[in-house]
């Protein structure tokens, strides 16, 4: 499995603020034991690709889950269902990629003229006020944006990998899965 960079995660958000647990859960997916497993799966659906919406601690999460697909320690029958489920949280990254829940325009958004959003979350964060992040719209479509974009951004990676087929392929496994 890759590296997973901690101090980067504690920067990022997932829908219950900043994604500081997202290593220790993604760790647990690799060498976890059966109920650190199942955490780690909770976590990923429930937290960072919350309902649909990813969020900045999306994208950097689905590469480690696509570089633990292939790790040895998850082949085998006895992983399968794992294994399915992981496919379905990278299937569900990739559509959430496509969306743009009517925003016009992403780019745009992700960086908007005359607001530093990387200072911005950076001071709301050391403040550890994430309500502030949401309360300013432009703050929030920012963040937003930003998580749609690194999900476009990732998904050639995991189809070059082969993980995800389709885009029928990805809706089928997000639903079952999800």
């Amino acid at each position: 499995m890759t590296e997973i960079d901690a101090a980067r995660f504690a920067t990022l958000l997932h829908v219950y603020g900043r994604a500081g647990d997202t290593p220790a859960h993604l760790a647990a997916l690799g060498g976890g034991d059966t109920p650190s497993r199942r955490a780690a799966l909770e976590h990923l659906w429930s937290a960072v690709i919350h309902q649909g919406t990813p969020w900045t601690a999306t994208p950097p999460a689905a590469v480690a889950v696509a570089a633990l697909i292939g790790d040895p320690r998850l082949s085998g029958a006895a992983n399968a269902d794992l294994r399915a489920n992981l496919l379905g949280f990278l299937a569900a990254v990739a559509e959430a990629g496509r969306s743009s829940d009517g925003l016009a325009n992403l780019d745009t958004l992700a960086s908007p003229v005359g607001f530093d959003v990387d200072s911005a979350l950076l001071a709301a964060l050391d403040a550890d006020d994430e309500d502030a992040i949401y309360a300013d719209e432009v703050l929030a479509n920012a963040v937003y944006a930003r998580a749609v974009l690194g999900c476009r951004e990732i998904t050639p990676t995991l189809l070059e990998a082969g993980l995800v087929h389709d885009r029928d392929t990805c809706r089928d496994l997000a639903r079952d899965s999800g």
